[in-house]
């Protein structure tokens, strides 16, 4: 064990963990973060899958990230910078019509004046209510005691809706209705049908990183830019950060959490231990039972974390030439969010076939940020990157094999193709991660990008605690509110939390 304890010991290397061993170490207590994989960011991660291509291999882009964080960690000057993604989306159709949607309000309106006129109004009047949920959203989210009761009660009940009725309340056209409703179901193990779903949505809205309200955008450099100005910052205010030091067990003294002991052995003492892994990694495996409160690991053991996404990322030739939009070079649509989703019923069919397996014609949505920066590539290459879903960590017909994912992978280019048929012909390589190898690589249980169901009973109160149930423990993860999208709320709260009782403690 460590001769001198730490103030604070921070157990996992992802965007909140940093963000927490940031705020410890600037407010003055001795700050070790302990990261189980050779490098830093978790989910967070850009990396050299190919020779050339530096790819976002999990997270892709950005939106929610707290203002309040890049500026108290002036992550700027660490190196964070990020640009929104104009045009916003974009989502071809099997008939050869398509819809490009983006910052500019007429284009946008003659987009969607082509399929049908009445709709102009009703996605500005769309636009209008997401906007306002997710700024109502992103005002609770560093909330020291979050409550979905703050809300007034149409607001709940808007929020514990559906996103497919929630946007059939103002548009028609089914491709409009299922670009919109998309948002309500990112990593979620429910249907645009499915109550919750609302929230999900609203969800996406609540970002302000990008300086307007729910815009989205890429950080340069990749996400894993994000982590190393974050770690920087950290580093900068003093912490020591480790990697090759995986957590096997909290060990608990008298009542109070005293130490980390590592896999090879090492024990790290620490007054305050914060855990930026997932609940059911706390409560389920680095505490002993009886050490671990009966209340929250039987929460732990019941939380709904079956994981749905399928993540593929494609090195390419040259540029995917869609022909709803034909051409043969860059054009805006590559710099969109590329959408399969045609209807609200595609995208219910694509939950449905869940139940009996995996879905036939899955949601997809596709990035690409070579257009903007095309030196994440060699020259005249491209990468995509595409997130897929219905695929279940836990298969509803039987147990993932090898040869799934290649199934799976050759399922999503085909889909595609019938889009831009010359994909196919330009995939050169390609990373293939279903929901168990995100559990594998980055540590995320049922490989959940969440940490945990955004669905009514999972969210604001019905989160897991920041503080963990025994003096000196504290969760900083995604699993505590208000959750995932890498936004660095929960990793700030867990800190906060840990900074209070430091600063009681000295005073006592």
């Amino acid at each position: 064990m460590t001769a001198e304890p730490y103030d604070v010991a921070v157990v996992g290397g992802g965007h909140n963990g940093l963000v927490a061993a940031a705020y410890c170490a600037q407010a003055g207590l001795r700050t070790v973060l302990l990261e189980r994989r050779p490098v830093l960011g978790g989910a967070t991660l850009t990396d050299e899958v190919w020779p050339g291509y530096r790819v976002s291999v999990a997270s892709y882009v950005c939106s929610l990230l707290d203002p309040r964080i890049i500026a108290d960690l002036d992550l700027v000057a660490h190196g964070f910078a990020a640009y929104r993604k104009d045009p916003g989306s974009f989502t071809p159709l099997a008939d050869g019509r398509s819809l490009l949607l983006g910052s500019d309000d007429a284009a946008n309106a003659r987009e969607v004046a082509a399929f049908d006129p009445r709709d102009v109004a009703g996605l500005a009047a769309f636009e209008r209510e997401a906007t306002r949920l997710g700024a109502l959203l992103a005002e609770s989210f560093g909330d020291a005691a979050p409550s979905l009761a703050n809300f007034d009660t149409a607001t709940q009940k808007t929020l514990l809706g559906s996103a497919a009725a929630l946007v059939e309340r103002f548009v028609r056209t089914p491709v409009l209705q299922a670009t919109l409703a998309t948002d309500g179901l990112i990593g979620t193990a429910a249907g645009p049908r499915d109550p919750g779903t609302a929230y999900v949505l609203a969800h996406h809205y609540a970002g302000r990183a990008m300086g307007a309200q729910g815009a989205w955008g890429f950080v340069r450099g990749g996400m894993g830019a994000l982590a190393n100005a974050i770690a920087a910052a950290a580093r900068s205010a003093g912490a020591t950060l480790r990697t090759d030091a995986e957590a096997a067990h909290i060990h608990v003294r008298d009542g109070r959490a005293e130490s980390v002991e590592l896999v090879s052995g090492e024990r790290v003492a620490a007054r305050a231990i914060l855990i930026g892994a997932a609940p059911q990694t706390l409560f389920c495996k680095l505490l002993d039972p009886g050490d671990a409160p009966p209340a929250l690991r039987r929460r732990a053991e019941n939380w709904r974390a079956n994981g749905m996404a399928f993540k593929l990322n494609l090195a390419l030739g040259g540029v995917p030439e869609f022909s709803a939009r034909p051409g043969t070079g860059l054009a805006p649509h590559h710099r969109a969010t590329i959408h399969v989703a045609p209807s609200i019923a595609y995208l219910q069919r694509a939950f449905d076939d869940t139940r009996s397996g995996i879905s036939r014609d899955p949601m997809l949505e596709c990035f690409m940020q070579t257009p903007t920066e095309p030196e994440l590539a060699p020259p005249g290459k491209h990468i995509m990157s595409i997130f897929a879903q219905y695929f279940p960590y836990a298969r509803a017909d039987r147990p993932w094999t090898a040869e799934d994912r290649a199934l799976i992978a050759d399922r999503i280019v085909a889909t595609l193709a019938s889009y831009a048929p010359n994909l196919p012909a330009l995939i050169e390589d390609r990373q293939m991660l279903a929901a168990p190898d995100l559990e594998t690589l980055i540590g995320l249980p049922g490989g959940h990008i969440f940490h945990g169901e955004l669905l009514p009973d999972q969210i604001y109160e019905y989160r897991f605690p920041v503080r963990a149930g025994i003096p000196g423990l504290y969760l900083c993860g995604s699993g505590t509110h208000p959750g995932g999208c890498v936004s660095g709320f929960p990793g700030r709260r867990g800190a906060a939390a840990a900074i209070a009782d430091a600063r009681v403690a000295a005073t006592a």
